[in-house]
């Protein structure tokens, strides 16, 4: 099971604030949810981190990152998806601390942009590489969940990502989109449900991300899925700061069934 704690450090040069994970009713709507912070926890030393992440081989594709969990026991999948310009270890290190390091990381790479940047030409090039990643880490590591895992995007990584969710809901049916701009539709939800998609959670730190995921979640509701949108008003196009706070405070939410 994951394990969600407090934010404890900045992480990728983004202020990351402290935030509580709250449950909330599993009942289909949109909500806005004040998070109040805690004390927060002491980190893995980095050393031990850097042991469990590994340069992981993708068939066709750049190399992803992946970071595994100690321990013996079996832990669910969250792959991971940049925006344009970033890169699989910020995104490894963001989701290590939102888990407390307790999941299987999959950090997908796309195609270089010089410079050690990354982006994702297309959805279609994205849906190809993680079915390839995914096929890798299952076949490196035998721990990981059949199911109950979670994709995760920001940006260009949710945006993208909206289009392609339902081809991976089976093993992937949570959703956390980070900063999209890619309006959801009732065939698109409806997609998703029948193929096992169970919760999705819009995080905006803009004003217009924040009105399409609101008009998302009206659809997305209206075929019995559970959807839940968090605002941090002002805080920019980030995932880091109030609304790295947000998506710490809504995972409790976001696996309520597991």
């Amino acid at each position: 099971m994951l394990r969600v704690v407090p934010i404890s450090c900045a992480c990728l040069g983004m202020a990351c604030m402290p935030g509580a994970a709250r449950e909330a009713a599993p009942s289909p709507r949109a909500e806005v949810v004040t998070v109040e912070p805690r004390p927060t926890p002491a980190e893995a030393p980095i050393e031990r981190v850097r042991e469990r992440v590994r340069e992981l081989p993708v068939e066709g594709f750049l190399p992803a990152l992946l970071f595994s969990p100690a321990g013996s026991e079996q832990a669910r999948l969250i792959v991971a998806t940049h925006g344009a310009g970033g890169a699989p270890e910020g995104e490894c290190d963001y989701w290590r601390q939102l888990s407390a390091g307790s999941a299987f990381l999959l950090c997908l790479r796309g195609k270089s942009m010089g410079g050690g940047s990354y982006y994702y030409p297309n959805h279609h090039e994205l849906d190809g590489e993680l079915r390839a990643a995914e096929r890798a880490a299952r076949a490196a590591e035998a721990r990981i969940l059949p199911g109950g895992g979670v994709y995760a995007g920001f940006s260009q990584g949710a945006s993208m990502g909206s289009a392609i969710v339902a081809r991976h809901a089976a093993t992937l049916p949570y959703v956390v989109l980070i900063e999209g701009f890619e309006l959801w539709n009732i065939p698109r939800a409806r997609s998703f449900a029948r193929a096992g998609g169970r919760r999705i959670l819009f995080v905006c730190g803009t004003r217009q991300c924040d009105s399409i995921a609101r008009e998302s979640a009206r659809f997305i509701g209206q075929v019995g899925l559970d959807v839940r949108v968090e605002y941090a008003a002002g805080a920019g196009h980030t995932a880091g700061g109030e609304v790295m706070e947000r998506v710490a405070g809504s995972l409790a939410w976001l696996l309520l069934d597991d």
